[in-house]
């Protein structure tokens, strides 16, 4: 009679988890919704479990980044990568009804060929075995500068980097180049730092740590990383990742909270 009451246990199991489903709202920040040729533009994420289903996601930002998201679906490529997750770091599941927020570095999109007028593309989240949770849809205009200001050059063990003022209509941003030998198919990829005022004088100055520059823009100053790309420290009007991730992320423990809570009652 045990034996039986154990079967239909389990038969249970699998007819519930045959139910549940795997949705998820992907809500993408962009900081600007222009790019220039050779660009590598950046956002940010909060992913929040809609459906009734766990949602595996790595636990390591880079490893999220280079294993789960992408604007291509590469396919094989990034299948392999999301395998290789497991043997750093891993996952850990987002709960249904919850939301979550990557800190510390930029996500990167490599906005899919041809580079033209209007740029339509997804982001979408790689869950293994073929599996994407895509974004709505997103566009972004290809453009010409209207200026391109150089700064200066940092110069490292991989080459020399350019650091320039883009401006494009009433917006004037912070780029860094990457080197050519580091560049993929010899060409000259831009990397958007943020945002800068229009008319004030950009300094750049080498900090204590050979990875951190100081970047004056007219009295206001900033701690920008080269490597990371990210600044460590700055005003909310330059710093718009850390100011957009630091509120997104705030709202998003505060609603995990309440979720968690509901689920408590429901279960007593």
């Amino acid at each position: 009679m045990k034996k039986m009451m154990r079967m239909t246990t389990v038969l249970c199991l699998l007819q519930l988890s045959a139910f549940a489903e795997t949705t998820a709202h992907i809500e993408v920040k962009l900081f600007k919704d222009w790019v220039i040729k050779g660009e590598l533009s950046f956002a940010n994420l909060a992913i929040k479990n809609t459906g009734t289903a766990p949602i595996l996601l790595a636990k390591d930002v880079f490893d999220f980044e280079g294993g789960q998201l992408s604007c291509t679906k590469e396919g094989e490529v990034i299948d392999e990568l999301y395998r290789d997750i497991s043997r750093h770091g891993g996952f850990f599941s987002l709960l249904s009804g919850e939301t979550h927020v990557y800190e510390d570095r930029k996500l990167y999109l490599e906005i899919p060929p041809p580079f033209s007028e209007k740029i339509r593309f997804t982001v979408s989240v790689y869950l293994g075995n073929g599996f994407w949770l895509d974004s709505e849809p997103l566009m972004y205009h290809g453009v010409i500068p209207d200026s391109e200001e150089h700064l200066t050059t940092i110069t490292d063990v991989n080459g020399q980097y350019k650091m320039l003022g883009v401006t494009y209509k009433n917006e004037r941003w912070l780029y860094k180049t990457m080197p050519s030998r580091l560049a993929r198919d010899a060409k000259t990829l831009y990397f958007p730092v943020c945002p800068l005022s229009l008319t004030n004088k950009i300094r750049v100055e080498p900090q204590d740590d050979k990875m951190l520059f100081k970047i004056w823009d007219g009295g206001k100053s900033m701690i920008f990383h080269l490597t990371k790309s990210i600044l460590l420290e700055g005003p909310d009007e330059n710093d718009v990742l850390g100011k957009w991730t630091r509120e997104r992320k705030q709202r998003a423990e505060a609603d995990n909270a309440e979720v968690r809570r509901k689920k408590a009652e429901g279960e007593k």
